[in-house]
């Protein structure tokens, strides 16, 4: 995990940090300028990683560099816009996760000197380009396909000693209890948020509140502001209030599955608003967690005893919305399937599966996932697949993406090589007698 960490913080402060100064243009690709600058750049990111870097990375350094020239040019050239959102999503969702490890936003400002306006402002740009990069590179490869003779001649192609290991699988299935709140909890949060609604009547300010008190980790720091909202975009609860407001209107505090809110709109236009809010769970006593997990108990030992199915179980008793009707079966999100190598799931997930048999249900669990919310869940093993050598009758589905990522890689491969025979290319004259992979230095 600290490597991981480590590694995002790199990302991060190659994207911030001004550290090189070497002046000069290494390469121009269209209309797109390398600068040696970007060069040594990305070559300090590599050693702060701990590699070393030698002649032949610093030229995959460059024609790296080239390459993502090239997809921006013909982003150019085919229109392909990212929107504002998409990007201060993505700058949203990157800084959240470097500030739930460093403890916090105050944290993050000092470890860069550099306010959290500043931050944003300053990784605009390059992530505007990656999202620019990623959607050409999936309109490339987007149609491309695999047959299963093609899957065959892959996996054959391989020599005997190098075919790939595959390391153990699971597959887990949860159950996950949220305790429900008292009805005092309830009331009291209804009541803090009624004072709120009225401090703002009375001219204090809503965007002042909402960063006093909102629990929406999502807005609370822009004074609970979500920008540019269309329809299909919130929980329907949400939107139902929200496009029930006009221009300045506050709403009456109501329910989410999030917990209770109250809304302000600040513009409404044709499709689209700028509103805010202020979000409030009611809090969870230890004796509302510890009912959560004698439900959880009492559900186990059913399905233990043959009275219940843990699917059965998962339907009725589970309140996690994204497994309760697919029998509690987790998925892997780097794959789409329900196969995770253990190193792939949530440590505490491991903690609890790695060491059962297939069919056996763990104890149960505390949890205290993301949104803040506290929990108990169990874990039934639905299978276990030792590592091994690939074949393709256990492993089709791994030796598949393999074929079609190296499918995908010579789909990019052709189309560097058509792109580079009507696009400006330069390099500098110490740039160009690098052992490059594709014919950037046109004869």
């Amino acid at each position: 995990m600290k490597g991981i960490v480590a590694f995002a913080f790199s990302l991060l402060t190659q994207l911030l940090s001004a550290q090189v100064t070497i002046e000069g243009i290494a390469g121009v690709v269209g209309d797109n300028i390398i600068l040696r600058s970007d060069v040594e750049q990305q070559v300090l990111q590599y050693q702060a990683q701990g590699l070393e870097v030698d002649s032949a990375m610093r030229t995959q350094v460059f024609e790296d560099l080239l390459f993502q020239k090239l997809m921006l040019h013909q982003a150019a050239l085919d229109s392909v816009i990212i929107t504002e959102a998409e990007v201060n999503n993505e700058i949203n969702s990157r800084l959240t996760n470097f500030m739930s490890q460093l403890g916090g936003e105050e944290q993050l400002e000092q470890y860069f000197d550099k306010k959290i306006y500043e931050i944003k402002e300053e990784m605009y740009e390059p992530i505007e380009s990656s999202l620019i990069i990623q959607r050409v590179r999936y309109d490339i490869t987007s149609l491309v396909t695999i047959t299963p003779g093609e899957v065959r001649n892959h996996f054959e192609s391989f020599d005997v000693d190098s075919l790939p290991e595959i390391n153990e699988t699971v597959e887990v299935a949860q159950i996950l209890k949220l305790p429900p709140p008292s009805e005092l909890a309830i009331k009291e949060t209804k009541q803090k948020l009624e004072k709120l609604k009225e401090r703002v009547i009375k001219g204090e300010s809503f965007a002042t509140m909402a960063i006093l008190y909102s629990e929406d980790p999502g807005s609370s720091r822009n004074g609970g502001l979500y920008n540019s909202i269309k329809r299909g975009m919130f929980v329907k609860e949400f939107e139902a209030v929200m496009f029930s407001l006009e221009d300045g209107e506050i709403s009456e505090v109501f329910e989410t599955e999030y917990g209770y809110h109250v809304a302000l709109m600040e513009e409404r236009r044709a499709d689209e608003v700028d509103i805010r809010h202020i979000l409030m769970s009611p809090k969870i006593s230890p004796i509302d967690l510890n009912n959560a997990k004698d439900i959880l108990i009492a559900v186990r030992d059913s399905v233990l005893d043959g009275d219940l199915t843990f699917e059965m179980a998962t339907t009725g008793h589970s309140d996690d919305k994204s497994t309760k009707f697919n029998g509690g079966k987790l998925i892997n999100m780097n794959s789409g399937t329900s196969v995770f190598e253990l190193h792939e799931l949530e440590n505490a997930i491991k903690i609890a599966v790695e060491n059962l048999e297939v069919g056996d249900i763990s104890e149960p669990s505390y949890v205290k996932m993301e949104d803040g919310k506290e929990a108990y869940r169990v874990y039934l093993l639905l299978d276990k697949t030792s590592a091994h050598t690939a074949n393709l009758k256990d492993d089709y589905k791994q030796i598949r993406d393999l074929a079609l990522e190296h499918k995908k890689d010579e789909t990019i491969s052709e189309w560097i090589n058509t792109s580079l025979e009507k696009t400006y290319v330069r390099l500098n004259d110490n740039f160009s007698s690098l052992g490059f992979q594709y014919n950037w230095v046109k004869k």
